[in-house]
């Protein structure tokens, strides 16, 4: 299902913002927001909120440290100043260093000009990046657990919310364009990738959620677990089969899709080398 905003995968969960960067308000006691998205999404997911007679959230979960899944986190705390941004270790500490953040400052103003243009952002012009404490410090509502997804990036976490069966998993199991098209995002470790989606499989949710664009139901979710690995599996014996020409591959295959225009041709390259060691490697 393509996650268009507002969108209510369950009465306690609904998609604000944009398709391309979603982020989720859950119903918990009190209200959470899942995943950070970029900056310009952030305008109208709080307008969003505001018709749908949302409670503010007390507590923004982020479930790994890419620019793409955090840049929301200013404009957020700037227009609801209780709010507190948590992550995983890697997560939190990663966001605390300046050099990282002057580089996820000028992404984000790609992400803005891009969104801006599908008629998706606003702009923000936010300031400073705020500091983001530890899911072991900042304990979570009941009926949600996280759990340690490793291998897209060290930070990576998915977020499961028991009671309804959703799980987030943001990048964790690749990016699917649509529900037919699937590219993994192995760019930290191929086998701790595959042991991941192994261990979000086992929590048989009913939805499943994805970072960007889409999100699962029913007999859909076995089926992209089962994708998932299969597209990763299927791409390390191509870029092991084209040798010198497989940046080149995979490049190619990654710019293929629309999507990919919100990213810097620099940054698809970068990925695509990142993609064809993390192969080798297995």
């Amino acid at each position: 299902m393509l996650i268009e905003t507002p969108l209510y995968l369950t009465p306690q969960c609904v998609a604000l913002g944009s398709k391309y960067f979603p982020i989720f308000w859950l119903a918990t006691d009190p209200p959470i927001i899942v995943v950070g998205g970029v900056s310009a999404v952030i305008p109208p997911a709080l307008k969003q909120m505001k018709e749908l007679n949302h409670i503010h959230p007390k507590t923004l979960v982020l479930l790994h440290e890419h620019n793409d899944h955090v840049l929301g986190v200013p404009p957020l705390m700037e227009k609801l100043p209780t709010l507190k941004a948590v992550g995983t270790h890697k997560t939190a500490q990663l966001l605390s260093k300046e050099k990282v953040i002057a580089g996820y400052r000028q992404a984000d103003r790609f992400f803005s000009r891009v969104l801006k243009e599908h008629g998706e952002g606003e702009d923000t012009n936010w300031k400073d990046f705020p500091s983001v404490s530890t899911l072991e410090e900042y304990p979570l509502p009941t009926g949600i657990h996280t759990l340690s997804t490793p291998g897209h990036s060290p930070g990576s976490c998915a977020l499961f919310l028991e009671k309804e069966g959703i799980l987030f998993v943001s990048d964790s199991m690749g990016y699917y364009p649509s529900q037919e098209k699937h590219f993994p995002l192995f760019f930290q470790n191929l086998e701790l990738y595959l042991e991941s989606i192994e261990k979000m499989a086992e929590l048989s949710p009913s939805i499943l959620v994805l970072g960007h664009l889409q999100c699962f139901k029913g007999e859909e979710v076995t089926m992209a677990f089962h994708r998932s690995r299969e597209e990763a599996l299927k791409l390390a014996d191509r870029v092991k089969k084209a040798s010198e020409k497989a940046e080149k591959m995979v490049f190619q295959t990654i710019h293929q899709d629309e999507f990919i225009t919100f990213y810097l041709r620099d940054v698809i390259r970068k990925c695509a080398r990142l993609l064809v060691k993390r192969a080798l490697d297995l």
